[in-house]
């Protein structure tokens, strides 16, 4: 039995490696697009594709002719996936409205208004990600983000793959650059010659764009999540079907060899079986992540681990979902039953996908239309209210050494300056 903390983490990343991850995205502040193309072009881990400058943004002749390089069936499936984050966008615009209070002389308003400018990273390697770009930069649309740039590796020919630019036309994006990832997130944080410095900087990535956005964050560009290499936790009793929580995990080992995937379960036999299933399949598929089990007494105790791990996804296969889903307080996440893959979560219900990982879903949730948004409050108060308050203000600002905080507060009672 593995150790389910066994899993990419920030605090696993060696020093050396971070300081590494920084002078990246450092050189592109000093070189811009320069080292942008350099860093894109130079043998694995990068791109190892070599690109001329005229290439780094997607003209829109390979824009318009990713239309005719998509199946039907592909072309449906966009539509219908923004068909259903537009749904919950509004769900959630519904919970999230602006709110407005006035009593006995103090009203206070506040109100919500779109980001001006961010950045949306698409994974590549192993996939191409058309449903990320979506679930990012859809809901910025729909709540009036003003400037969407859209990042991606480029494949190996120097291409993009159609479904990501066939998916940005069709939102109406037409600022998509190819490059490396890494040095990209460089770019979104300082800004190049092509790629302009950006509020705030969403979408998933391997441990090394997580790590980039980090840094990009002490260099005062906000992120989105540490959204990391990917994570789903089972936790399954002795009605599960071992077959399908099986599937549901080397589902998510295809994402990277980094993927962590767990079982926690009370049935020994539920144990094995999904071990042996799950093996199967990582040799049929020629996948390398690691499951990793763990063998509870309890069900409740099952609960208590999975929100000790605060993994992205929980899924749960047990008898009555729902009875226990309230308990689960620390996940990104949580689908109720065997009847619900996370798969329908990544490409159909409409939820973002975009997710915390390595325990971070102990502080927050996945993306949520507030992170497109910035709250503002509004306060105002009549003369009445400000002397109702004045002790109090007087009171405190004192303690605090602050004198003139008070003494802003009594002017405007005694209309006189006493300083």
């Amino acid at each position: 039995m593995n150790d389910l903390a066994d899993r990419f983490r920030l605090s696993s990343f060696r020093d050396e490696e971070k300081q590494y991850v920084e002078q990246i995205m450092l050189d592109v502040r000093k070189r811009g697009d320069k080292a942008l193309l350099d860093y894109t072009s130079r043998p694995k881990p990068f791109d190892n594709v070599k690109l001329a400058k005229s290439q780094l943004i997607v003209s829109e002749k390979e824009l318009k002719e990713s239309e005719e390089e998509i199946k039907v069936e592909v072309k449906k499936a966009i539509l219908f996936l923004m068909k259903n984050i537009k749904k919950v966008v509004k769900l959630q615009m519904k919970a999230f409205r602006p709110i407005a209070f006035r009593g006995s002389g103090f009203e206070y308003y506040l109100r919500l208004h779109p980001l001006e400018r961010i950045g949306v990273l698409v994974p590549g390697g192993r996939a191409s990600y058309v449903s990320t770009l979506v679930m990012a930069a859809y809901p910025a649309i729909l709540v009036g983000v003003k400037e969407i740039h859209v990042l991606t590796p480029p494949r190996p020919d120097g291409s993009v793959n159609p479904a990501i630019l066939y998916a940005a036309r069709l939102m109406g994006l037409t600022r998509v650059y190819r490059c490396n990832m890494v040095a990209g997130v460089g770019a979104l944080a300082f800004g190049t010659e092509s790629i302009p410095r950006v509020d705030k900087i969403f979408g998933p990535g391997n441990k090394f764009v997580m790590v980039a956005k980090m840094v990009a964050t002490s260099y005062g560009v906000s992120i989105d999540i540490p959204a990391g290499p990917s994570e789903l936790v089972v936790l399954a009793d002795s009605s599960a079907n071992p077959s399908l929580i099986a599937l549901d995990l080397a589902a998510q080992a295809e994402h990277s060899p980094d993927a962590f995937t767990a079982l926690i379960t009370n049935s020994h036999r539920i144990a094995k079986s999904v071990e042996k299933i799950f093996r199967m399949l990582s040799e049929r598929r020629h996948l390398k992540g690691r499951l990793n089990l763990y063998l509870v007494s309890s069900i409740r105790e099952g609960v208590g681990k999975c929100n000790l791990l605060a993994p992205e996804h929980v899924s749960l296969h047990v008898k009555n979902p729902r009875a226990i889903a309230g308990k689960l307080t620390a996940a990104g996440t949580v689908f109720l039953g065997g009847c619900s893959p996370p798969a329908v979560g990544d490409y159909a219900s409409g939820s973002n996908h975009v997710l915390p990982t390595s325990g971070h879903a102990k502080v927050r949730g996945g993306v949520t239309v507030l992170d497109y948004l910035r709250l503002v409050s509004y306060q105002g108060f009549s003369m009445k209210y400000v002397k109702s308050v004045s002790r109090h203000v007087e009171a405190l600002s004192s303690a605090e050494g602050l004198f003139l905080h008070g003494e802003s507060v009594k002017a405007r009672l005694t209309r006189r300056l006493n300083v």
